[in-house]
């Protein structure tokens, strides 16, 4: 592949990265235009990677490009995220049992610093450090377990997830949600695999958030 093709591959992937933050981060809201100019000069890049990017990022589902208008982070229902969310849950469940099999020292303490800031958020009750500690916690499930493409599969999920305007944690209790995480975690560090797959489903609603 000649070296230009692979410079703008390469562009292209880091300014998709970058809106996708954006998005995650709540940076970037359901409705907002991108606009093209605008993201070339704000990343120093040519506008053709990031053409490119708002064309990936369409075919992934968070962008919407209308005829005349522009491109722009899409709004997803209540409705259009119970899919996605249903997803999300069985990815997880799948990389428990794929995880326990394997579960070694070194995975556990990955998924205990994660468990501890969900931990130190709850302490102080910051509902917002919690909420991105909790997906810390469950992306690293999916991550630590293995299988690339899996983890890929599950991040595009759970950005459009993102993109619902449903509260991420409700007015829930934060206790409620880290219980079974801690307990998750148990089961893995234990081998559990029924366990650890049976705390994923039951909490399957919550997770949807």
């Amino acid at each position: 592949m000649p070296i230009a093709m692979v410079r703008d591959y390469s562009l292209t992937s880091l300014v998709r990265d970058e809106i996708e933050r954006c998005i995650d981060a709540g940076m970037l809201a359901p409705g907002d235009k991108l606009n093209e100019a605008d993201w070339a000069a704000r990343l120093q890049v040519s506008r053709g990677p990031v053409r490119e990017a708002f064309r990936a990022l369409e075919q992934a589902g968070l962008v919407r490009n209308e005829k005349n208008r522009g491109v722009f982070v899409r709004s997803v229902s209540a409705r259009e995220a119970a899919e996605p969310g249903v997803v999300r849950t069985v990815l997880e469940e799948e990389a428990c049992r794929m995880l326990a099999a394997q579960i070694d020292a070194a995975r556990v303490a990955a998924l205990r610093e994660r468990l501890e800031a969900m931990r130190d958020a709850l302490a102080l009750e910051d509902r917002k450090a919690y909420g991105y500690a909790r997906d810390a916690f469950r992306d690293a499930l999916v991550m630590v377990a293995g299988n690339g493409k899996r983890h890929e599969t599950y991040r595009r999920c759970v950005s459009e997830l993102r993109l619902s305007r449903t509260p991420r944690l409700g007015t829930e209790p934060l206790a409620a949600s880290y219980a079974p995480c801690r307990a998750i975690l148990n089961a893995l560090a234990s081998r559990e695999v029924d366990e650890a797959a049976a705390l994923i489903r039951a909490q399957g609603g919550e997770y949807r958030s």
